[in-house]
């Protein structure tokens, strides 16, 4: 089905420590397999996509997303054309209702994996970019990070016009010291086409818990594979 798709992750089922390697965060979950960990692809270097993820928050607890039958019931990802994401987004913002916090572009091959990650602070996509790395020997990487998410596109013969977007999402808790946590609170794999947005309502518990009353958002939007465009949120 050209529609399915699979989110998981929406409880926290996995606490990292932040000097710990990938493999040692599977062993304490033996029952989720490869959970907050997406298998290797190799790269067609022949194929390049672009995508733009935007951080935002919303006032509105029903933007996107509705929450009338309860914040933990409620779905946490819509599909929706990029040009109505745009549009939704800029008339929330205008009337005081959002704040995108960060826009990042990447234009990876197909099955490369990118890294646009959210910095504390970060405010209309001025902040620095941090491109933290799960191999550091820097323990304090992410310090400065409030989320760090991984995204990769690629495509098989069963997929026909829509490319298989992976998606793994990191809530960062870290210290000044270098010390704290990572959590990893969204795992989706979807089906998207070029010109379309899949947009996550991130209802973790530490997510709410930070946020409050604030809704948290991160926006995929697949613009383009190998040329042509499609609406963007980026400020000229």
């Amino acid at each position: 089905m050209n529609k399915k798709f699979f989110v998981a992750a929406l409880s926290l089922l996995t606490l990292i420590s932040i000097g710990s390697l990938r493999a040692n965060a599977q062993s304490s979950c033996p029952n989720q397999e490869a959970f907050g960990v997406h298998t290797s692809l190799i790269a067609d270097k022949n194929i390049q996509s672009q995508i733009e993820v935007t951080y935002f928050t919303t006032n509105d607890p029903n933007a996107f997303i509705s929450e009338q039958a309860g914040l933990h019931r409620s779905a946490s990802y819509v599909n929706l054309d990029a040009k109505q994401f745009v549009a939704q987004l800029k008339k929330l913002e205008g009337e005081g209702l959002a704040r995108i916090k960060k826009q990042q572009s990447a234009n990876p091959f197909l099955g490369d994996m990118a890294e646009l990650n959210l910095e504390r602070n970060a405010v209309n996509g001025d902040a620095r970019t941090v491109n933290a790395n799960w191999t550091s020997s820097n323990p304090s990487y992410l310090y400065g990070l409030d989320r760090e998410t991984e995204v990769s596109v690629y495509k098989d013969a069963m997929s026909g016009d829509f490319y298989h977007l992976s998606l793994v999402s990191w809530f960062v808790n870290a210290t000044a010291n270098g010390g704290g946590s990572k959590t990893a609170d969204l795992d989706a794999d979807i089906l998207l086409k070029p010109g379309q947005t899949a947009v996550f309502k991130l209802v973790s518990n530490n997510e709410v818990k930070r946020s409050g009353s604030v809704r948290s958002y991160v926006a995929i939007t697949m613009r383009s594979v190998n040329n042509g465009s499609v609406a963007s949120l980026a400020r000229r």
